[in-house]
């Protein structure tokens, strides 16, 4: 008890004492208006930016350019393959009968195509509580399969529903169906797309349906036999050229200690990919700019890194960590955003209660702006992932869940929906935070070994999610 309230006095010292660097980087956040300035010119002037595409490449030099600009020297480009590259083509879908009438349909990622026009009987299928196939698997061979995998409250992109979602997906391409429709779970006949638990290649073609047209077709085969027609023309590249992440980074006066400030800067191509994730970009770029430009000198290094490839299996940010393994027992913390432009409330630490009075101590000083909260929960969906995973201390900017969820991977994902001044807001708790880790004199916690690092992705639930990319672990 005695050492609770010694680190509850020592966090209200901190959050009480006056810090000249601290005021003048969350000035220059609110006033300078770069993160803003930069995502415009982002989804202005390139849009989507999917792995492996000209888009992609050319968002990372326009990131490598700005960095220079600001005076970053050192910026450069760290390259690494892609197993297979990937272009979606158009995507069309019709009832032929008992009626006539279109469907909304649209990819995913990394998703074969139909090899041309086909018609095909529908099938609705059943799912068992953990995700197997129920009733008579005769019926989905060669058939169209209309899955709905919600369950509970898991969405999209929460780690149950990748891993349900990959799951069935095997499953039905095991027993010969010609397509998997999966339900959107948006308003409005928006349709998703992901590639999550899909890549390098997906079993079978995986296309996401409008709710309202995925309830139709329910309603038709509710009064008989249904048929359809699909035609989805993807096409793969089994020699894709190299991706790359962006480095640059601000001296430490100990530079083998490294605090890494990280956000990937890949998308899905139907909308800009303001949101999810340049408006993480924007806030990392805009807190390198205003580190640099104070002439700040922390203890331990502040590595800025740009990932590509995070919506496909966080390749960027696995690449980055295979390409640095000799120095990741010196990374004091890697601080990562990914949860969109909505105020900030503070970091998750993804499981690593060890962690948290120490970040809650070091971090008192974001109680101002709100962003005082260090929670010691868990929750996987970026590349976070790789440096849990490495053991390494992750910090994942836990934001206001807003309007996010609605638009993520959808055609709205634009830029004039983002907040500037929640932007801003995460501009600066990024920049505080790295720079009062990096400039202290001790870390927040030690690198957990390879069997620390499976019992806690066990305790916290994460294990599968995490297995999708990595296969299986070790015991």
């Amino acid at each position: 008890m005695l050492l609770v309230l010694h680190g509850i006095v020592l966090a209200q010292q901190a959050a009480a004492k006056p810090d000249p660097i601290r005021e003048r980087i969350v000035g220059a956040a609110l006033t300078r208006g770069g993160a803003s300035a930069f995502l415009e010119t982002l989804t202005d002037t390139i849009g989507g930016r999917v792995t492996g595409s000209p888009e992609a490449k050319a968002t990372a030099e326009l990131i490598l350019k700005t960095l220079k600009d600001a005076g970053f020297e050192d910026a450069h480009f760290e390259e690494f393959p892609l197993a297979m590259g990937w272009r979606r083509g158009p995507a069309t879908g019709w009832v032929v009968s008992p009626a006539k009438q279109p469907l909304l349909i649209g990819s995913y990622g990394w998703s074969p195509g139909t090899n041309g026009a086909v018609e095909v009987p529908l099938v609705a299928l059943e799912l068992t509580a953990d995700g197997k196939l129920a009733g008579d698997a005769a019926k989905l061979r060669g058939a169209a399969v209309l899955v709905d995998l919600q369950s509970g409250n898991s969405l999209s992109f929460a780690a149950n529903y990748v891993v349900r979602r990959s799951m069935v997906a095997a499953q039905l391409a095991a027993a010969g169906a010609t397509a998997m429709l999966i339900q959107s779970e948006k308003e409005d006949r928006m349709l998703y797309t992901s590639a999550a638990g899909i890549y390098p290649k997906a079993p079978l073609p995986m296309l996401s349906v409008a709710k309202e047209d995925s309830l139709l077709l329910r309603r038709l085969l509710a009064k008989g036999d249904v048929r359809i027609k699909l035609d989805v023309q993807n096409s793969f590249d089994p020699h894709p050229p190299k991706e790359r992440n962006v480095v640059a980074e601000i001296a430490g006066t100990n530079p083998d200690e490294v605090v890494l400030l990280g956000a990937h800067f890949d998308s899905w191509e139907p909308a800009q990919g303001a949101n999810d994730n340049g408006s993480g970009v924007a806030a990392v770029l805009e807190a390198a700019r205003i580190l640099k430009s104070l002439g700040v000198k922390p203890k331990a290094t502040i590595r800025f890194v740009f990932f590509s490839g995070e919506e496909q299996a966080c390749l960027g940010s696995r690449a980055y960590a295979e390409a640095h393994k000799e120095q990741l027992d010196h990374h004091r913390a890697a601080l990562i955003m990914d949860g969109g432009a909505q105020m900030p409330l503070g970091f998750l630490l993804q499981g690593r209660s060890d962690l948290e009075a120490r970040t809650k101590q070091l971090l008192a000083g974001l109680e101002p702006l709100g962003a005082g909260g260090v929670l010691a929960g868990a929750d996987l969906s970026s590349d976070d992932e790789t440096f849990v995973v490495a053991g390494v201390p992750a910090l994942s900017l836990d934001v206001v869940a807003g309007d996010y969820d609605s638009r993520h991977h959808t055609i709205i994902d634009t830029f004039e929906r983002i907040d500037p001044v929640a932007m801003a807001m995460d501009t600066a708790v990024l920049a505080v935070a790295s720079y009062s880790i990096a400039n202290a004199d001790e870390t927040l916690g030690r690198r957990f070994t390879p069997q620390e690092v499976n019992a806690l992705l066990k305790r916290t639930g994460q294990l599968e999610y995490v297995e999708l990319d990595y296969g299986k672990r070790e015991p």
